[in-house]
């Protein structure tokens, strides 16, 4: 269990150093400031709504993501 402990604890730390580097950017973590997501599932959708953020409502910003999370 040591192993998955760390490996845990790393993804941890990743997640919070890129939020960090994100807030100082001033851009969403979810969508890198973009303001949609673009996964390879989603490519061949036709709604758009797939396509906006959800965590920051398609605006990109890093105050809008806190807001909704």
């Amino acid at each position: 269990m040591g192993l998955l402990n760390v490996f845990g604890d790393w993804i941890e730390k990743r997640n919070v150093r890129r939020v960090e580097i994100c807030k100082s950017q001033g851009m969403c973590p979810e969508c890198q400031g973009k303001g949609f997501n673009m996964l390879g599932t989603e490519v061949y959708m036709l709604n758009s709504s797939y396509y906006h953020c959800a965590g920051c409502n398609g605006s990109g910003t890093y105050f809008d993501w806190v807001e909704n999370t």
